[in-house]
């Protein structure tokens, strides 16, 4: 007589693989969420701190790049402008810098030519822009869009800027 063999039950062997699997599924996506979510505020963190240093790096080259004429600070209706003068063959030019409108402004234009405020190309983001002249030092107190001010300190190499 033969005797059926019996298999033995494999319905836990089969819950636990199962309940393995969605552990596993489950872990993994947190981990990819998770590592989304740093990539995300990593690379926020490292757009507001490139927008903070392309805007010093503008202001800074803008002064260096003309740092042999005259520095000088206007203000025009209640905008503070930083004006550098420069002197080319027998024409005089003026490189204005200023904020309005929530932007950056730089302005280049014939000293014979009157300044217009809503003249000029948009360089980048800024809410506030304050010049300030002592001695060779220049001191520009920058504003962000999004509230953080800091301060640029530039020492005019060779520029006529004594006020």
């Amino acid at each position: 007589m033969n005797k059926p063999m019996h298999q033995p039950p494999r319905m836990m062997q089969n819950v636990f693989v199962l309940l393995l699997l969605a552990v596993f599924a489950v872990l993994s996506t947190l981990l990819v969420l998770m590592g989304a979510q740093v990539y995300r505020s990593t690379v926020a963190r490292a757009a507001a701190t490139n927008d903070k240093r392309i805007i010093s790096a503008v202001v800074r080259s803008a002064v260096w790049a003309q740092d042999g004429g005259e520095v000088r600070i206007r203000s025009y209706d209640g905008v503070d402008v930083l004006e550098i003068v420069d002197q080319f063959e027998e024409e005089t030019y003026i490189q204005r810098l200023f904020c309005n409108d929530g932007k950056l402004w730089e302005s280049y234009t014939s000293a014979d030519r009157e300044f217009d405020i809503e003249s000029g190309d948009t360089l980048c983001d800024l809410e506030g822009f304050k010049p300030s002249l002592v001695g060779h030092m220049l001191t520009i107190r920058l504003t962000t869009p999004d509230g953080e001010e800091s301060e640029l300190e530039i020492y005019l190499r060779a520029g006529g800027a004594d006020a």
